[in-house]
């Protein structure tokens, strides 16, 4: 796949079509410790239906735009790297806005990037809630032994295995789970903060692209019912899969996940 950098040193894993398209490109977004790996699988199958798409690695991840200290980057930092992702497709030029995709905390970015409008349509995959929708569970609550600290000042933070492998690769085969870990990157205890407790707004009125919010049935990141409440917020539809963990773009079963998300694409009136 290849890889693009910006001038402000935002990498990209860009994938065009086999053959030309009037489709809008897509933007995926990822979620914490993540890049832009997460969309390996769901990049390829989209090219395949006719979708150029980018997906980028937010600043600190994996080489992307330096920062001096991870833990101290917002989640508004993060919403202009996409915007900036945005400005900078070749298709913005001459007037299709593209689509953004984001996971989990991605999902939160691209509902601010939505909020901009910035997008054609947003689609939020096991999204993290903008303010006035609670996230925390007792699950996440329990975190606080292991994040309490960096998240309240604002350090970065490192998963330990056993967390990952119960809070998002609960659905990936135990043979696996190693490997993606090692894939993992540090993050913003102050980013972790805002999602905690909610203390990003989203203005829905301003939010007039079609809207689709994804939940899974056994997310123990984010629960079903915050997808449902995201999906209230901005009158928009919402599919819920069951027997699916919080991983849903990579864990067994993605690929269901990426033919609904396609269909509904396909179905949105303008195409573009």
């Amino acid at each position: 796949m290849p890889h693009l950098t910006l001038p402000s040193g935002i990498t990209v894993t860009a994938v065009d079509t086999t053959e030309p398209t009037s489709r809008p490109p897509i933007v995926f977004v990822h979620g914490m410790f993540g890049g832009a790996w997460y969309f390996e699988k769901f990049q390829r199958c989209f090219a395949e239906r006719g979708y150029a798409s980018y997906a980028l690695n937010l600043r600190g991840h994996h080489g992307s735009r330096a920062v001096a200290d991870i833990g101290t980057v917002s989640v508004l930092d993060y919403v202009d790297d996409v915007l900036e992702v945005v400005r900078a497709l070749p298709q913005t030029t001459i007037g299709v806005r593209p689509i953004v995709i984001g996971h989990s905390m991605g999902g939160l970015i691209a509902q601010k990037v939505a909020e901009a409008g910035a997008v054609s349509a947003a689609v939020l995959l096991a999204s993290a809630p903008p303010r006035g929708i609670r996230v925390l569970s007792p699950r996440l609550l329990l975190l606080a032994r292991t994040f309490g600290v960096p998240i309240l000042a604002s350090r970065g933070l490192y998963p330990k295995p056993s967390d990952a492998d119960d809070l998002v690769f609960n659905h990936i085969p135990a043979d696996e789970r190693a490997g993606l870990f090692d894939r993992f990157a540090p993050e913003s205890g102050r980013a972790a903060r805002e999602m905690a407790f909610s203390t990003i707004a989203v203005d829905a009125r301003k939010v007039t692209c079609p809207v689709l919010s994804v939940g899974a049935t056994d997310d123990h990141m984010v629960q079903p019912r915050v997808g449902l409440a995201i999906a209230r917020k901005y009158g928009a539809l919402y599919e819920e899969f069951p027997d699916q963990g919080h991983f849903l773009v990579w864990e067994p079963g993605w690929d269901a996940v990426a033919r609904q998300v396609l269909s509904w694409l396909d179905a949105l009136t303008p195409c573009a």
